[in-house]
């Protein structure tokens, strides 16, 4: 079996721990935060996103915990 520390395909979570997909932003509104972080975010919750120089706001809307994480969608606030 594959060490987990040397299969490519898996990407390292950054320093704080968190992976942010944001593809969706822009143009819908939509983020997908996953972490390994043993704090779970509640729905309502807010995050604080950078991205392209501007901040945005973006309140959980749907969560899945799993072994290990959790993955968050959320969606920009108005």
């Amino acid at each position: 079996m594959k060490s987990a520390l040397h299969d490519k395909a898996l990407r390292p979570f950054n320093p704080s721990g968190y992976e942010i997909f944001g593809g969706r932003l822009a143009s819908c509104g939509d983020v997908v935060i996953w972490s390994v972080d043993p704090l779970i975010p509640r729905l309502g919750d807010l995050f604080t996103i950078e991205r392209a120089g501007r901040v945005h706001h973006v309140a959980v809307r749907e969560l899945t915990t799993f072994r290990g994480g959790w993955s968050a969608t959320c969606q920009r606030e108005v």
